[in-house]
């Protein structure tokens, strides 16, 4: 994997239609896209080239042990300077779930929700 670009956005969703959808948005303003069914493959994709992301947009269930609050929080920690936003279609997150700066969005988003956060970056 090469990053091409320091304007990548990292789609972490396990359902594959809303990973694409979410990723041809991110492209269709700008942004380079990549994709990860789940925390594992998303953390292995940025520790290969974690510099080269400005963004990490991730669902909150997910199969595995990691769901996406525990993968936001762990970039977080790592990845200081990645811009994190965690959709969700089940409930809001609890004060101090989430790391600092991150946005949440509920879906189903509305295209309009992520240019906003994506562009806030």
């Amino acid at each position: 994997m090469q990053v091409q670009n320091t304007k990548s956005f990292l789609v972490v969703d396990d359902e594959p239609l809303v990973r694409m959808d979410m990723a041809e948005l991110i492209r269709e303003n700008g942004y380079e896209a990549w994709e990860a069914a789940n925390a594992s493959e998303a953390l292995g994709i940025l520790e290969r080239a974690g510099d080269a992301f400005i963004g990490l947009i991730t669902d909150v269930n997910m199969p595995g042990t990691r769901n996406g609050m525990v993968l936001a929080n762990h970039v977080r920690a790592i990845w200081p300077h990645i811009r994190i936003i965690v959709v969700s279609a089940g409930r809001k997150p609890f004060a101090g779930e989430l790391p600092d700066n991150a946005s949440f969005i509920h879906k189903p988003w509305r295209p309009e929700q992520v240019v906003t956060a994506i562009g806030a970056v």
